[in-house]
C-alpha cells in the first residue's frame, strides 16, 4: 500500500520528496507504512496529504492529482472508497443505488502547469529578480534563516553558481544541479531532493534559474519543500 502511493506521487515530486511528505502525512495520523490499510489511506489522502502537497503545488493541482490517485486506489481496494467529493464511484457501489464509471475524468496537460496565472498571486508565494545580485542574496538569506539549512546556491540551469554562503565545494554541487536540470524538463517537475554524503540537497528550477538548498540531519525536509515550493522568479 505505501509503496503503491510512494511510487504513484514520485511521478509529482521526487521520489525523496514523495516519501517525507507520505510518511509525515502518515505520522500525523497516528499510521505506519506498515501497517496502513486501504481505507487509512483514503483519508490520508484526502486529509494530510492533501494539505502537505498543497504547499508545494498549486492547491487545484494537487486536489486533481490526488483525487486521481485517490480513484486508482478505490479500483484497487472497492471497500475502501474515494473521500473526495465528486470524485468517480467504484462499481462496488452500485447495488446502493450510485453511479457506476468506466473511465477516470480526462486531463490534459494544461491542467498541470506549474506556472498557471491562476495561482501567480497567490498570497503566499514570494517573488525574487533572480538577474539581479540583491535579488539573489535575498533569497540566500530567507532559505538561510530554517534551522538546520547548511547553505544555499542560486545557479543557472546549466549549473553554473552565480551565487551561494556557506557550501564547500559548490561547484561540484553545480554540476549535480546541471545533471538535473534535464530531469526536470522531461519529468515536469517543480521540486527535488536527494542524499549526498549525510546532507539533503533539495533542488528548485525557476525559469533560467535553480536554487539549491543544502541541509543538515536535523533539517524539516517538509517545511523545507514546502518553503521551497512557494518561490517564485519575479517577472
Amino acid at each position: 500500500m505505501y509503496t503503491l502511493i510512494v511510487r504513484a506521487l514520485s511521478g509529482i515530486v521526487s521520489e525523496r520528496a514523495a516519501e517525507t511528505l507520505l510518511r509525515a502525512a502518515l505520522r500525523e495520523q497516528g499510521l505506519t507504512p506498515e501497517g496502513v490499510s486501504a481505507g487509512e489511506m483514503q483519508r490520508v489522502l484526502s486529509g494530510p496529504l492533501l494539505t502537505r502537497l498543497s504547499a508545494v503545488l498549486p492547491e487545484a493541482r494537487a486536489r486533481a492529482e490526488l483525487r486521481t490517485l485517490s480513484g486508482q486506489l478505490q479500483r484497487q481496494y472497492p471497500k475502501a472508497p474515494t473521500l473526495f467529493p465528486g470524485a468517480p464511484v467504484a462499481a462496488w457501489d452500485e447495488e446502493v443505488g450510485t453511479t457506476a464509471w468506466d473511465t477516470p475524468a480526462e486531463l490534459s496537460a494544461d491542467d498541470f502547469e506549474f506556472d498557471d496565472p491562476e495561482y501567480t498571486a497567490a498570497p503566499t508565494q514570494r517573488r525574487y529578480t533572480l538577474d539581479s545580485a540583491a535579488g539573489q542574496e535575498a533569497l540566500i538569506q530567507d532559505l538561510g534563516r530554517m534551522p538546520g539549512v547548511q547553505g544555499v546556491l542560486v545557479c543557472r540551469a546549466s549549473g553554473e553558481v552565480l551565487r551561494q554562503r556557506a557550501v564547500a565545494s559548490a561547484t561540484t554541487l553545480g554540476s549535480v544541479i546541471a545533471a538535473t536540470a534535464l530531469l526536470f524538463q522531461k519529468r515536469g517537475l517543480n521540486l527535488m531532493s536527494a542524499d549526498m554524503g549525510g546532507r539533503t540537497v533539495c533542488m528548485r528550477p525557476l525559469g533560467g534559474y535553480c536554487v539549491a538548498v543544502v541541509a543538515g540531519p536535523q533539517v524539516n525536509i517538509g517545511r523545507l519543500l514546502a518553503e521551497l515550493g512557494q518561490i517564485r522568479e519575479a517577472a
